[in-house]
């Protein structure tokens, strides 16, 4: 979803140290999109390894994100953006467990 990129503010993005999954789940699509710096990267990764949830979430965003651009290769990106915000919204509710 780079494409999501310009419309994105542009705000450092920094993961702490042991990161919950509400923290990862707000800096998950940048992540997808390498857009994360290499620590930061690291860091999701990391947690994405050890956490099913985070992990079921980011494949899940990934194969949704894919299957439609298999399917309507030349479909306006405007739904994808959609789909992209409200992804990224869902973690932000706050706290929640591994």
């Amino acid at each position: 979803m780079r494409w999501l990129r310009s419309r994105r503010e542009q705000l450092p993005l920094t993961v702490p140290r042991d990161p919950e999954c509400h923290q990862v789940g707000s800096v998950l699509q940048a992540y997808l999109d390498g857009e994360l710096g290499p620590q930061d990267a690291e860091l999701v990764a990391e947690h994405l390894e050890h956490c099913e949830r985070c992990g079921i979430e980011a494949d899940t965003v990934t194969n949704v994100v894919d299957a439609i651009k298999r399917q309507r290769p030349d479909l306006d990106p405007e739904p994808l953006e959609r789909l992209a915000r409200f992804v990224e919204q869902l973690p932000t509710d706050g706290p929640s467990a591994p």
